[in-house]
């Protein structure tokens, strides 16, 4: 009974989230198409991710942030570049023309002080290790929205290697509303984790976001959520 209750639930949530996993894996196809057709100079991948990830930044879902990040190397006129855009509502390190979408700026030169090796960096390390979807988090993005978020992220690849990841940071408040209190609701005590084991939600408002599961006690099976790429679980939570 128990188990069929929490089935149902990874289910409800499936059915809300999974278009949102969809939609990256579709512009991690998309991407793969033209950049094996392009030139591999960085205005030219700027302008195709630009244009795949615009539809999801002006709208009202969850995607605070979308964009792809290239392997070193991989252009030839950027060996380092974050092709990145926010919603203009988030002003928060951001460059580029006024308008629905900023260019999230980065630091590409490897021998400025500031700059930061991204492949070091979980949300690149899962999706290029794992080979498939990856999502970190969630944790406070003090860089771009200063909100909980989630970093969702895909390996792209090219010539039979990976050139880079595309991805998307997600809001938790905005995922919330896209399930409608279906963990408040219900009928047994349950969590949402991801696969890295870190709590996002629970039907125990007193269990914050970003935990690990396993300091909790929680040993019992978990449910994948279907059509979220193995990246999301539920468990009972008791």
């Amino acid at each position: 009974m128990i188990a069929e209750a929490l089935l149902e639930i990874a289910d409800v949530l499936g059915a809300a989230l999974g278009p949102v996993f969809a939609e990256v894996a579709d512009w991690r196809d998309r991407l793969e198409h033209a950049l094996a057709a392009g030139t591999g100079r960085a205005a030219e991948v700027d302008e195709t991710v630009e244009w795949l990830v615009a539809p999801a930044l002006a709208g009202a879902g969850p995607t605070l942030g979308a964009g792809f990040v290239a392997a070193p190397g991989f252009l030839e006129d950027a060996p380092w570049h974050l092709a990145w855009w926010v919603s203009a509502a988030n002003g928060v390190g951001l460059a580029g023309r006024d308008g629905a979408l900023r260019r999230l700026a980065s630091i590409e030169d490897p021998l400025d002080e500031s700059f930061h090796d991204y492949t070091r960096l979980e949300w690149w390390r899962g999706a290029v290790g794992g080979g498939d979807a990856y999502l970190t988090g969630p944790y406070i993005d003090y860089l771009c929205t200063d909100e909980l978020t989630l970093t969702l992220t895909m390996p792209v690849r090219a010539e039979g290697r990976v050139v880079g990841v595309v991805g998307a940071d997600l809001s938790v408040a905005g995922l919330e509303r896209l399930t409608d209190g279906v963990l408040g609701h219900a009928a047994v005590p349950a969590v949402l984790g991801t696969a890295a084991g870190r709590v996002i939600a629970a039907t125990d408002a007193g269990v914050e976001p970003g935990m690990p599961a396993r300091r909790l006690g929680w040993a019992g099976e978990w449910h994948p959520v279907p059509g979220c790429g193995g990246t999301l679980a539920v468990a009972r939570a008791d």
